[in-house]
């Protein structure tokens, strides 16, 4: 049996017999006073910068392309919900004018594809800034795969200019 197993037996033997229970924080999250990414010879410093409420500029990009992530998942649902509302429309058979419908939805399917291709050029930028500054490479982040997220939209929205057309 390795260390591994043998602490993993130990630990649940104990929660068996209830010696977890009524621990002091039991229920709370964990109070982690140390960032496991910060280089060791520099911990001080930058635990008095922390209690000065300063943030590391990488923290604060790593916030900010987390937000810009987060508003691409926005769009892209946004998207979705008003190209659905058109759909159910177009078969319900309450659009009088069904070519001019056909031609709104590709006119904004390709304004909304052309807003996350911005938004996506613009995170990836941040993430190669962020990757050559941050202080550890486990905190680096991949890339945005634009061509694939591209892909991606178009499979889920094709254009429907050629069904209206007949093409």
């Amino acid at each position: 049996m390795n260390l591994r197993s043998l602490v993993e037996r130990r630990i649940e033997e104990a929660r068996d017999k209830g010696k977890f229970k009524n621990l002091k924080g039991e229920g709370a999250p964990q109070q982690i006073e140390e960032n496991p990414y910060e280089d060791p010879e520099t911990r001080v410093a930058y635990k008095i910068l922390s209690n000065a409420g300063y943030c590391p500029p990488w923290i604060e990009l790593t916030k900010q392309i987390d937000a810009d992530e987060a508003r691409a998942v926005r769009i892209w649902d946004e998207y979705r919900a008003h190209r659905r509302r058109q759909m159910d429309a177009i078969h319900r058979g309450t659009v009088t004018h069904f070519a001019e419908l056909i031609a709104d939805l590709d006119g904004k399917r390709d304004r909304v594809l052309g807003r996350l291709e911005k938004l996506w050029l613009e995170t990836n930028k941040k993430i190669n800034y962020l990757n050559a500054t941050v202080p550890s490479d486990s905190v680096k982040r991949m890339p945005i795969g634009i061509p694939n997220r591209r892909q991606r939209f178009e499979r889920e929205f094709p254009r429907l200019g050629g069904i209206a057309s007949g093409r």
